[in-house]
């Protein structure tokens, strides 16, 4: 305390000794009290004396009150073990204090915003003397102001044990949240952290500490990378789907968003964990491509897991499904009157299921010719998924007349297939718009 005392009472005697060789320079034009009083030119124990020029009393009074906190917080802080490797530090060279290491952490330690600071006040202020001088040779006229502050021993112990409280707390508050970097059970937990993170930045005043924050926030943020989607089909048909952090489960909050190109009344629900999804395929062909796909989004990053719905449990065998669709194209060899010689069809069939299928006969009935055409015996096979296009000639002359209102306006008839399934033969009719150039 007493090498304390020493540096208040070096700083109390600033102003008299800078003042001193000035007077012949400077005119006092009014001050607080006919003397200066005893205290300013003393070192009294267990008091703080500031003295500051300024411009106008008010921006005197703002820079003692600014001076008071830095003393204050250089007497407690610097009495304080930050760590177990760094200190905040003072040199002592003959007794006395070199103060710049002090100094070069007063804006830091200010800016963390410490509780004992916010009980500094001037209205605890004991003693107060000004001048205001003008000097001589530029005219300029300013405040000499000066205060004394009280601050006891027992009090500068007291705010010592409240910083090294507030310290541990910080310090266990940090070590804690390393711990938990490898022990999240929620992915929310990781915002959580980054802003406990971001307020004990605000606080460690020392750039190791400081690093160390700022080091275990990136690792933080970097988990986010680390996250996707899995996933597998239920006995019941559903669909279970489970958020992964670094390759393990990780509970989250976030509603996945779920939609299919055929799937209906999807119901998504928690399940431990993870996420329930139900869906009804009533209008899902098997022969098509069928999925579902699961989207869920964490703090601005999208995560998408697609599957096929031919995977789940009791999804459908392929079946035999093979319809004539699109426009039957007719083409003529050459035209005389209303005769036509050699007819070439092409005509359309979509394979959905994907077996291989017979093509044994086929009969169309072609609106404005006097017969239809019939072509038996084909036995062709199929064997490939999607569209197939069978081409046929029926060759010789047939008779075309005017298309009346009554004529059907497109192409009907049938296709006769072989059931790969079943071995069984089976009709499947046809109604198809159709293009000729006759």
């Amino acid at each position: 305390m007493e090498r304390i005392n020493r540096l208040f009472a070096s700083l109390a005697l600033l102003w008299f000794v800078a003042v001193a060789p000035l007077s012949a320079q400077t005119k006092v034009l009014e001050r607080s009290a006919k003397k200066a009083p005893a205290w300013l030119n003393t070192a009294a124990e267990e008091n703080l004396v500031v003295s500051v020029e300024a411009a106008s009393l008010g921006e005197a009074q703002q820079k003692a009150l600014t001076s008071i906190t830095e003393q204050i917080i250089q007497s407690v802080a610097s009495h304080v073990s930050v760590s177990q490797t760094n200190r905040f530090s003072e040199v002592n060279r003959n007794g006395d204090i070199d103060s710049r290491d002090a100094y070069d952490r007063l804006s830091k330690i200010r800016a963390a915003n410490l509780p004992f600071l916010q009980g500094i006040s001037l209205a605890k202020v004991t003693g107060v003397y000004w001048e205001k001088v003008r000097d001589k040779q530029t005219n300029r006229e300013y405040y000499n102001y000066a205060i004394r502050y009280p601050f006891p021993l027992a009090e500068q112990r007291r705010l010592q044990a409240a910083f090294e409280a507030l310290d541990a707390e910080k310090v266990a508050q940090y070590k804690a949240l390393e711990r938990r970097l490898t022990e999240l059970d929620a992915v929310e937990e990781i915002k959580q952290a980054l802003a406990e993170l971001d307020a004990l930045s605000a606080y460690f005043f020392d750039e190791a500490r400081l690093a160390d924050v700022k080091g275990l926030a990136e690792r933080y943020r970097r988990l986010y990378d680390a996250l996707s989607l899995t996933g597998a089909f239920t006995d019941d048909g559903a669909y279970r789907l489970q958020l992964l952090l670094g390759g393990n489960p990780i509970r989250t909050a976030a509603v996945p968003r779920v939609t299919s190109n055929c799937a209906s009344a999807i119901e998504v629900r928690p399940d431990d964990g993870a996420f329930r999804i139900a869906f009804r395929t009533d209008d899902c062909l098997p022969e098509e491509e069928n999925t579902l796909t699961m989207r869920l989004i964490i703090e601005g990053r999208r995560l998408e897991q697609r599957v096929s719905l031919n995977q789940a449990a009791g999804a459908a065998a392929p079946t035999f499904s093979v319809v004539p669709e699109g426009r039957v194209m007719l083409t003529t060899d050459s035209v005389a009157d209303r005769t036509l010689f050699n007819l070439h069809i092409r005509l359309t069939l979509h394979n959905r299921g994907g077996l291989p299928f017979g093509l044994k006969a086929m009969e169309l009935h072609v609106p404005g010719l006097t017969v239809p055409l019939v072509f038996d015996d084909i036995n062709a096979v199929y064997k490939s998924k999607g569209v197939i296009q069978v081409r046929a000639t029926a060759e010789g002359t047939f008779t075309a007349h005017a298309l009346k209102p009554a004529d059907h306006p497109m192409v009907q008839g049938a296709v006769t297939l072989v059931n790969p399934q079943t071995g069984a033969v089976e009709r499947v009719r046809l109604s198809l718009t159709y293009e000729k150039n006759w």
